[in-house]
């Protein structure tokens, strides 16, 4: 029963996302991308998550835009709720956050492919048509059309010559209406 329940809803999900943009508290989903499984996004008022239209996204990807400071003697913040009176860890309550408590937004393009848990960390950016091999980690900004793998993701290969790319790229058929794909 409460396996139908879940599945039921993650259906509406996956049909809302279909059809428009899906916004969640600092992170956007464009039209026409689908989560597959399981997936944890994690934003803030200072690091976006920004992901394109038409994406392929498989079971597991994890993108975490804010990480522990380390900048103090003591990185778990249980230790300060509990020996200094309930305040929060210093690096949290800096506002804005530090470069090693976030690098900014993460940003995919649209038409990427995302393989099955894939990690990707703040601040980077991930180009359109990019594919990502499963169980990468990006570290870095990703090329449009391009396919990446590993740990972390390294540059395998174009997927089409740049003539092809640039073709593309300048249509931003992603954007065309439903009727103009069809078509």
């Amino acid at each position: 029963m409460v396996f139908s329940l879940v599945n039921n809803i993650k259906r509406i999900i996956l049909k809302k996302v279909k059809k428009q943009s899906f916004p969640i508290e600092n992170v956007q989903i464009g039209k026409g991308t689908i989560l597959n499984g399981k997936f944890r996004l994690v934003a803030t008022k200072y690091s976006k998550i920004i992901i394109g239209k038409y994406c392929a996204i498989a079971n597991g990807l994890k993108i975490i835009t804010i990480n522990h400071d380390y900048n103090y003697p003591a990185i778990q913040g249980t230790f300060y709720r509990e020996f200094f009176n309930d305040i929060d860890h210093p690096g949290v309550t800096k506002e804005p956050p530090n470069k090693e408590r976030t690098k900014g937004d993460v940003i995919i393009g649209n038409d990427v492919w995302i393989g099955e848990d894939v990690f990707i960390t703040s601040g980077t950016k991930v180009g359109n048509g990019c594919c990502i091999a499963a169980k990468s980690v990006v570290t870095k900004d990703l090329e449009s059309y391009s396919i990446y793998a590993g740990v972390p993701a390294k540059f395998i290969k174009k997927r089409f010559n740049e003539e092809v790319i640039k073709f593309l790229e300048d249509q931003k058929w992603w954007d065309w209406s439903e009727k103009k794909i069809r078509a």
